[in-house]
């Protein structure tokens, strides 16, 4: 893949479990753009992926549709293993069934036959994706760079970012709401089949597993990003990281609840809202119970500190990552159905 990539030219644009196939910081890579390439593309060649909710199905307004149900115009290209997924969701122009490994091959054996011929692609559209990446990778930043108190997504994720960067083998496990959104926007893979996160399905309680087959199977150093409900599912799969000393290192973002700490029972009764966990809650002493190494961090010092330490050591460790209770928001674009929200101005 990563030869057709750079042997096209072709700007591309990685689900996140493909993150790492080509460098996130590779110069083709249209990550930072995504908002602006889909609606403005005319040709899409889909490798693996497939155009299901994570993709809008081909089409409505993430591809330039004036509806949630009208097709952008784009002419698919699609490889997959399964030809039903070529009469999924919007016409498929061409249609290549197979193993990604074999048809990307061919598929390069023929632009090779043209002998320098196969044309780049036009200057002023890689210009205007560039430019766009500059001004979204500038906007990000300034988030990065804030350092509130206490942290918020954006200050603890950027501490997961330079930890990452400074081990590019280490394998990355990620699941929750707003824990997983941020960190497929923020943290950078580098190589592949590093990350491992919820999939198509979103199902929440695979960390603590992908987590213990990730470093059985490879002895890698895992880091495993959890938000706070997330970790609730299979959270006691921590004494099997104990029991058999993995190098896993468990950051939670714990910011009191689902998506945010500070809902209310809409119903009005005394009982406090499903959203909202027990405040303060000390995640790490569930490591310590077991033997391993339980951090509270408060700020992105000690978060860096802890996660330091961690690699170094290999020692099974959690890390209760404290965050704003405020921060975050609903996945799905439904903030606009909770009564807190409608009252801010």
């Amino acid at each position: 893949i990563r030869a057709l990539v750079e042997k096209t030219s072709i700007p591309y644009l990685p689900m996140a479990m493909a993150k790492g196939l080509l460098p996130d910081t590779h110069q083709q890579s249209a990550a930072a753009a995504r908002s602006y390439v889909l609606p403005e593309a005319d040709v899409v060649l889909v490798i693996g992926a497939r155009l299901n909710w994570l993709l809008s199905h081909g089409k409505g307004k993430t591809w330039g549709g004036n509806s949630a149900k009208e097709w952008g115009g784009q002419k698919f290209i699609q490889i997959d293993i399964s030809p039903q997924e070529a009469d999924s969701n919007v016409r498929i122009e061409a249609p290549v069934v197979g193993d990604i490994g074999s048809c990307v091959s061919a598929l390069l054996g023929a632009i090779n036959a043209t002998q320098g011929s196969w044309p780049a692609p036009p200057a002023e559209w890689l210009d205007a994706i560039a430019e766009r990446k500059t001004k979204n990778v500038a906007k990000m930043g300034e988030a990065l760079a804030k350092n509130p108190t206490p942290m918020n997504f954006h200050s603890a994720l950027n501490v997961v970012r330079d930890i990452v960067k400074a081990n590019p083998d280490a394998i990355l496990v990620n699941e929750g709401a707003n824990a997983l959104d941020f960190t497929r926007s923020i943290v950078d893979m580098y190589k592949p089949r590093k990350r491992l996160d919820v999939g198509t399905w979103g199902v929440m309680g695979i960390g603590m597993g992908f987590s213990v087959a990730a470093a059985v199977v490879s002895g890698e150093q895992v880091i495993a990003v959890e938000g706070d409900s997330a970790f609730g599912f299979s959270g006691m799969e921590v004494e099997t990281i104990c029991r058999y000393q993995l190098p896993v290192c468990v950051v939670i973002l714990n910011n009191n609840g689902v998506y945010r700490g500070d809902e209310v029972n809409t119903s009005g009764g005394r009982d406090p809202s499903p959203l909202v966990f027990v405040k303060g809650a000390r995640y790490e002493k569930l490591m310590e119970a077991f033997g391993g190494v339980g951090v509270l961090a408060t700020t992105p010092a000690e978060l860096r500190n802890a996660m330091e330490a961690a690699i170094r050591s290999r020692k099974p460790t959690l890390i209760n990552a404290v965050i704003d209770e405020k921060a975050g928001t609903e996945s799905g674009r439904i903030t606009s159905l909770n009564p807190a929200a409608k009252k801010k101005p």
